[in-house]
């Protein structure tokens, strides 16, 4: 009765930690989905947070993910390198912090003065990464992630504390911009471009390390700058679309079947039409509330609007120039003429529907998505 004895507890021992190990695995199997945005940031609460639901619903709960927001795990500048090590299985890279890496990727960022509506824009974006541009594909792949398109953020304003609607008000004030044109653009007017994270806006401002910050309407309610900046001027003068919001390590990719991937790409697709709508929905709750927290809005003069077209012309040229000789693109041209092209056919194709994003997202996964080889892509 001892050998039965122990014989049993031994076998009860290997069950116990069999079930153990096969406990592990399965937690273990939990994707890491890193933003380094705050919970209140479209991109998280519109984007990341419902993506997750729709994925683990979609598959049946084989593909779960839990979300490190505010950069909890990665942070804005290391999130490229995060995928790329496995640290994360999906995130939300913003190219303009790897330029040398993801070239391609900033030339699509320094044409955001391009197209008017967010939600055709996110589109354009994923077609021409998808679909025309071999060169962003082949940067995702030598940094070791898989993106599943582009978004594109509503129009970017200048919020301060003093009107800025005139040439001379603009000049000599410091203004926190997300670098690249809008940089190019606040050095045109003599303005002084100063580059810190959106995270670290509101504590600029409140200090006087700026005078201006430049960021869609929204901001002001998701990063309380209305309780520092009571006047906005709304210039509109781009919008901003360097990102991937849905950016998979390839090392998580390529553990995935052709039926997972597949449910990333068209969840992905509602995703990026989201992420305009989410820029747009935080815009129009601060136009509801602009009274109750005495903000203004306040209109641009024509000096103004007409030095954004000029310099949107001669940034042209600028534009070639760089991709040439800082990012190393043979011929940027025809790439920024299709990406124009684009924006176009996408703006004529969702004007008739661009307040249902149903059938917007359908249209882009049926005309875009659905087109790349779930199998072959990021191979």
């Amino acid at each position: 009765m001892k050998k039965v004895t122990s014989l049993a507890l031994i076998v009860g021992g290997l069950t116990l930690a069999t079930v153990s190990t096969f406990q592990n695995m399965a937690l273990a199997e939990e994707g890491r989905f890193a933003s380094y945005l705050s919970p209140k940031n479209p991109v998280v609460e519109f984007v990341a947070e419902p993506f997750i639901e729709r994925v683990k619903k979609d598959s049946n709960g084989e593909l779960t993910y839990k979300l490190y927001a505010g950069g909890s795990l990665l942070g804005g500048k290391n999130t490229a390198a995060g995928l790329r090590d496995g640290i994360a299985d999906i995130g939300q890279i913003v190219f303009n912090y790897n330029p040398s890496e993801f070239p391609h990727s900033i030339l699509i960022a320094d044409m955001a003065m391009y197209g008017n509506l967010p939600a055709a824009i996110s589109a354009a974006t994923t077609e021409f990464m998808m679909l025309h541009c071999d060169g962003c594909l082949d940067d995702y792949k030598r940094n070791g992630i898989v993106v599943l398109g582009g978004a594109s953020a509503t129009a970017f304003q200048l919020m301060s504390k003093s009107d800025l609607s005139t040439l001379a008000s603009l000049e000599g004030k410091k203004i926190r911009t997300p670098g690249g044109l809008y940089a190019r653009w606040a050095t045109s007017v003599g303005a002084v471009p100063v580059s810190i994270p959106s995270s670290e806006m509101y504590e600029a401002l409140s200090r006087g390390q700026v005078d201006v910050v430049v960021n869609p309407l929204g901001a002001m309610k998701s990063h309380s700058l209305w309780d520092i900046a009571k006047k906005v001027t709304m210039i509109d003068i781009a919008s901003f679309r360097p990102w991937g919001v849905f950016s998979i390590s390839a090392k998580h990719w390529n553990g995935l079947t052709d039926d997972q991937r597949t449910i990333l790409m068209k969840n992905a697709a509602i995703g990026l039409i989201d992420t305009s709508y989410g820029y747009q929905k935080k815009d129009d709750e601060v136009l509801a509330m602009l009274e109750e927290k005495e903000v203004e809005l306040i209109e641009p003069s024509a000096e103004v609007k007409n030095s954004i077209e000029e310099f949107k012309k001669a940034d042209w040229d600028v534009i070639i120039e760089q991709g040439k000789t800082k990012y190393k693109i043979e011929d940027p041209e025809p790439l920024m003429n299709k990406m124009v092209e684009l924006i176009k056919k996408w703006e004529e194709k969702f004007e008739p529907i661009k307040d249902d994003n149903a059938a917007m997202s359908d249209m882009l996964y049926n005309e875009v998505l659905s087109k790349v080889d779930a199998k072959s892509l990021g191979q």
